[in-house]
């Protein structure tokens, strides 16, 4: 037995298992403890590439190989945390383009800790020797199972939130067709969508009475029809996007294939000036080529945004601040004389969220100074969402609006990097609320209106 148990420690691959599986891995797997995504595709793929380049005995081979298989895996993690399209990599560039990621601490931290293992591993793993004998094989195969069980098991409560497609036969649903804005109505009235940001469902007493606070307003029911509910969401950004003017569960570079399908173009052919307002870059994901595709007749990104007053919100996505927006809003539909069909797509809560004074988030006491100083992101997540729902409130209740239905939606959960915000939003679903204008509301505000200039 002691000649077995010495044999298979001379035939253990202790250092291939150190160099070319730990280390270079080691940034993703200090991620289970926060709630990283699951990284098994990749584990298994870097761990069978790894077994084999180890044999090989040109250094420099191994070393291309290893440096190979570490950019796969960031491409992976970063495509997988913002739910964009691996298998296009071109959706990754406009990300790395436009991001200012050392602005965020938490960014500074991953990149450190990412590029500390990844120099180890391509320092130490090429000198690894080969493999001495078919059971040094399959032991780093064993480990190798290992590894992707702790992996399975350490991100199975956080799995669902980076849901990129739809599971086969899953029924579609979103709010434009829930509220029945899918075309427009008989009486032409006007029609604000705003899809918002990592606006996830809230759950645990203290995160919902904030979020009804805000998006639970009485006096609301003084001039619409209110409704609320949640929808699924799966993907990107622009996965939501494509969900609430589009009507599917599809990709931005399909948008050829169903462009008269897609809500503004319903609406720009009954006589509706259509219009986009994002207060980012208009290359960003190609949306200055597809938003003209769907139907929109003109589009104002951040260029045009702030050539027009709008201010500069710093962050991680530096943009136009959404805060600014609904005002703008507001006068196109007062100062038209056609009807209008304006969809808004929010900026500032892309996470992480830093604390700004420009942005608004400096020194966030929402929720009371105890909760805030222990919930720094999600404190700086809900006061920037308080900030705009208090301009949509102050737009869909101004008394010199047209008649105007309004129809707020998140695109996808909040993408916290840590489970520990995470689990404050319920798994799969975003909310939406509908303002629906009450045609008898005309007469009473009317006659408040007299009432006022007199």
């Amino acid at each position: 037995m002691s000649e077995e148990r010495s044999a298979i420690l001379a035939d253990f691959p202790g250092a291939w298992v150190l160099y070319w599986l730990l280390i270079p891995n080691l940034a993703f797997m200090i991620m289970w403890f926060v709630g990283g995504p699951p990284m098994i595709p990749v584990f298994a793929l870097t761990s069978m590439a790894g077994i084999a380049a180890a044999q090989i005995p040109s250094v420099t081979l191994k070393r291309v190989i290893l440096a190979g298989t570490i950019g796969y895996s960031i491409f992976y993690y970063i495509c997988v945390s913002f739910n964009l399209d691996i298998e296009k990599a071109s959706s990754l560039f406009p990300l790395l383009m436009e991001i200012s990621p050392l602005r965020s601490p938490e960014y500074i931290i991953s990149l450190v800790a990412f590029l500390v293992s990844a120099s180890i591993a391509l320092k130490k793993a090429p000198h690894v020797r080969r493999f001495s004998s078919p059971m040094s094989y399959l032991i780093a195969v064993l480990v190798t199972i290992g590894l992707l069980y702790a992996d399975h098991f350490a991100s199975a409560d956080t799995r669902s939130t980076y849901s990129r497609l739809p599971p086969p036969g899953t029924s579609f649903a979103s709010a434009t067709g829930l509220t029945g804005i899918e075309v427009p109505g008989p009486d032409s009235r006007n029609l604000v969508i705003i899809i918002v940001e990592s606006w996830g469902v809230p759950q645990g007493e203290r995160v919902e009475a904030i979020f009804d606070a805000d998006w639970k307003r009485p006096h609301w029911a003084t001039r619409y029809d209110v409704s609320q509910g949640n929808v699924p969401f799966y993907g990107s950004t622009t996965s939501g996007e494509l969900r609430e003017l589009c009507g599917r569960y599809s990709t931005y570079s399909e948008v050829g294939t169903f462009t008269d399908d897609c809500l503004p173009s319903r609406y720009l052919k009954a006589g509706y000036q259509t219009t986009a307002y994002h207060g980012f870059s208009r290359s960003f994901f190609s949306r200055d080529e597809w938003y003209p595709k769907i139907g929109f007749g003109r589009s104002k990104f951040r260029d045009i945004l702030e050539s027009e007053g709008i201010s500069e919100c710093k962050g991680v996505f530096a943009g136009s601040c959404d805060r600014e927006i609904p005002a703008a809003i507001a006068e196109q539909l007062k100062s038209s004389h056609s009807p209008q069909m304006i969809y808004f797509l929010t900026l500032n809560t892309h996470l992480p969220i830093m604390d700004d004074p420009k942005l608004g988030t400096a020194d966030c006491q929402l929720g009371g100074t105890a909760w805030a100083q222990a919930n720094p992101q999600l404190c700086r997540l809900f006061l920037l969402h308080h900030q705009l729902a208090d301009e949509i409130d102050r737009m869909a209740m101004d008394q010199l609006l047209p008649p105007t239905d309004f129809l707020i939606v998140g695109d996808h959960f909040p993408a916290f990097f840590d489970r520990s915000n995470r689990k404050h939003f319920v798994p799969g679903v975003v909310p939406w609320v509908s303002l629906s204008y009450r045609a008898d509301a005309n007469g009473e505000e009317l006659d408040e209106r007299i009432g006022q200039s007199h």
